[in-house]
This record gives structure tokens, C-alpha cells and sequence, in this order.
């Protein structure tokens, strides 16, 4: 176990977990929103399947997961350090795609109401956001110098 104690392997593990909310976000309900006194709701399953959403989120969602998971995997097995670096930023550039695709629907998702309520879904945008700096700590990690931290 002391051998996975690197600077490296730290900031892909945090990197990691950052991805791993990002998905998980998927399932967090929308929000409210309020205009002109009509009240919207958007649940889970109307924002990724319903009328209202697209199914293009949850590709998005889906290649975060698969990102996280490679990224995880680059840890834990050994690899030639160029196959490394190529999982690292293959990893980086899938989490970047992923959150375009899941900001998507921060931009489509309407109220369901009678009225025309038109908001970003909080969801999807911070989902989007950890993507992003999960990705940029994988691209950190490539650049720092790989010591032992115990």
C-alpha cells in the first residue's frame, strides 16, 4: 500500500472522487424555478428522459463514469508510463466531452408547468464544474514530479 503513496497517485485519487460526484450528481433532482409566479420542477427522470430533457446528458454522465473509472484503474495497475499518460489524458479530454454534454441540459431543461420557464438546472452545472477540475487535476498530475509521500 506504501508503494500507491505518490504525489501523483494522490491528486489522480482526488481527481477521482471529483469525477465520481460529478456522476452521482446525475441523480440529484433539479431545482425549483420561479417566474412570474409560476413554479417549474424538473425530476431526475424528466431531465434525462423526459420531454424535457435530453438523452444526450446522459452520454455525458456516462462518459464521466467511464473517465473516473480509467483514471481509477491507471492507479492501481501497472502500466508503461507512455500507456499511462495516454489513459491520463484520453481520461482528461472524455471528462471535458462529459461535461459539454452535461451542461447541455443545464441549457434545454424547461419548467413542466403550462408556462414557458426557462432556467439552468443546478444539477447538471455543478456536475460540469467538478468534470472540469477533475480533468485538470489529471492533467496536473502528467506534469508533477512523482515522489514518495510516506
Amino acid at each position: 500500500m506504501k508503494k500507491y503513496a505518490t504525489l501523483k497517485n494522490v491528486i489522480k485519487a482526488g481527481a477521482v472522487v471529483f469525477g465520481l460526484v460529478a456522476f452521482f450528481l446525475m441523480f440529484a433532482n433539479q431545482i425549483y424555478a420561479e417566474l412570474l409566479g409560476k413554479r417549474g420542477y424538473v425530476s431526475f427522470s424528466d431531465a434525462m428522459f423526459g420531454d424535457y430533457g435530453a438523452v444526450i446528458t446522459f452520454i455525458g454522465y456516462l462518459l464521466i463514469l467511464i473517465s473516473t473509472l480509467a483514471v481509477c484503474a491507471s492507479i492501481f495497475v501497472e502500466f508503461d508510463d507512455m500507456i499511462k499518460k495516454v489513459i491520463d489524458f484520453g481520461g482528461a479530454f472524455l471528462l471535458v466531452l462529459g461535461a459539454i454534454f452535461v451542461f447541455i441540459e443545464a441549457s434545454v431543461v424547461n419548467g413542466n408547468v403550462g408556462g414557458s420557464i426557462y432556467h439552468l438546472a443546478a444539477a447538471p452545472v455543478f456536475a460540469g464544474i467538478f468534470a472540469i477540475i477533475a480533468a485538470c487535476a489529471i492533467v496536473l498530475s502528467a506534469f508533477v514530479k512523482d515522489k514518495q509521500l510516506l
